[in-house]
């Protein structure tokens, strides 16, 4: 059944006027092996309680894409799914896990689902055998403010 235009103002006056559409930029700066490697981290609510998060390090020889989606809601645990694909010749990826609501929220938790995220672009790009970090920075997590306020 599609959302009528009523039901969109009443959802944008609850939860703010974030679309399905609206991606936004999160600044991870991801270091392999001592050097910069380019990488686009992208977040999107589906609605107020759908986080989605997606890292994308699109080198030759590498091409990995790390796909996060957190669903939680009060009373409720928060679940957590990641889905690695790529590079190319290995296997896609899936690992999921549950978190307390009051630790992980998508909606006023957000930076928290951002964190566990980097985590798991850490956890592939290790088992891919590079020596990474991720810096974190100031203004990391401005795309997230709105939500979190």
């Amino acid at each position: 059944m599609p959302i009528r235009p009523a039901d969109r103002t009443v959802a944008a006056a609850r939860y703010g006027s974030l679309t399905v559409s609206d991606r936004r930029r999160i600044t991870l700066d991801i270091k392999l092996d001592g050097r910069c490697a380019e990488s686009e981290t992208t977040c999107s609510w589906v609605g107020p309680y759908i986080l989605g998060i997606v890292t994308v390090l699109p080198e030759p020889g590498l091409a990995l894409e790390v796909n996060s989606t957190f669903v939680g809601h009060e009373g409720v645990p928060t679940c957590a799914t990641h889905l690695t694909l790529g590079p190319l010749g290995h296997a896609p990826f899936i690992a999921t896990a549950e978190h307390g609501h009051t630790s992980v929220d998508p909606m006023i938790r957000a930076r928290e689902c951002a964190y566990e995220h980097a985590q798991a672009v850490l956890e592939a790009l290790k088992g891919l055998g590079y020596h990474v970090g991720v810096d974190v920075g100031d203004g990391a997590f401005v795309a997230l403010e709105r939500v979190e306020r």
